[in-house]
C-alpha cells in the first residue's frame, strides 16, 4: 500500500492512497470536528455534489468527482484545494499522552 502525503490542514491529514476495494460508500460528512472550537474541517458547500466518501479498514477516504476539483475549508485554517481524480484517506493527528497512551488530537 503506498501512501503520500498530499496536504494537511491543522490537525487533518490528506493522504493520496488507492481507495480499497470493498469500501463502503457512506454520505458525506465532516473530515473533522473540534469538539472545544465547534469548528470542522469539511467540504465547501459549493463544492458537496463533486466528491464521494468512503469507509474500509476503520479508514475514511474521499474520492473526487468534480472536473474542477473540491475544496476543503476550516474557519482557522488555509483552503486545502483537491484537483479532479484524486482519492486518498484522511487522518486525524494522534498525540501521546504519558497516561492515555495514543490518541486522536482535541481541537
Amino acid at each position: 500500500m503506498k501512501t503520500k502525503l498530499f496536504a494537511r490542514q491543522g490537525d487533518v491529514g490528506l493522504v493520496t492512497r488507492s481507495i480499497p476495494e470493498g469500501a463502503k460508500k457512506v454520505p458525506l460528512r465532516p473530515l473533522a470536528l473540534g469538539e472545544v472550537t465547534g469548528h470542522s474541517h469539511q467540504v465547501a458547500l459549493a463544492d458537496r455534489e463533486g466528491v464521494e466518501m468512503y469507509e474500509a479498514e476503520g479508514a475514511s477516504f474521499l474520492r473526487v468527482t468534480a472536473e474542477g476539483g473540491i475544496s476543503i475549508v476550516h474557519e482557522e485554517h488555509g483552503t486545502v484545494t483537491l484537483p479532479a481524480g484524486w482519492e486518498g484517506e484522511f487522518r486525524i493527528a494522534r498525540e501521546y499522552d504519558e497516561e492515555e497512551d495514543f490518541r486522536s488530537v482535541v481541537d
